[in-house]
């Protein structure tokens, strides 16, 4: 039987894995994801770091994954990566990242956690928006391909 149940969990290499391999949530990500697979760039995929970062699992399949990566002091780059089947629980998974982010900040001093969006990625700009980033400005040629990205970041 289907429960449609969130399960939070810690997160693995794996996961990522997975995600990056599955149909990815949105056009713009899923071009990201061929570039990491085409370069081999493993440093994307390390993210796993101790207590920094969660998988979110629905009928035991990873859907999403974020956390958030110790840059120096007490901040950190925050990040967060998912499946096309995020579409089916936007607002569990939602609900589950801005929980878990300021768990994870609080639990790990963080009194700065940045993150940077593509700035021709409307959703990804609202989300990070309604997590409670503020956009501190463009970045011109930031991204793999030349985009532009947005860098936003949260302070507690």
């Amino acid at each position: 039987q289907m429960t449609n149940r969130l399960i939070i969990i810690p997160y693995k290499q794996d996961h990522g894995k997975i995600i990056m391999e599955s149909q990815m949530n949105h056009m713009l990500t899923q071009q990201d994801a061929e570039y990491i697979k085409r370069d081999n760039n493993v440093e994307c995929m390390s993210l796993e770091q101790e207590g920094m970062a969660f998988t979110g699992l629905i009928n035991n399949e990873v859907i999403a994954a974020a956390g958030m990566k110790k840059i120096w002091g007490n901040v950190a780059e925050g990040w967060f990566i998912a499946k096309n089947d995020v579409w089916n629980y936007p607002i569990t998974i939602a609900k589950a990242v801005k929980q878990n982010l300021d768990l994870l900040a609080k639990t790990n001093n963080i009194k700065r956690l940045q993150t940077a969006v593509r700035a021709d990625f409307g959703i990804g700009i609202r989300f990070a928006k309604w997590l409670g980033f503020t956009n501190e400005g463009l970045m011109k040629h930031y991204g793999f391909d030349g985009s532009d990205h947005y860098r936003f970041a949260r302070i507690y």
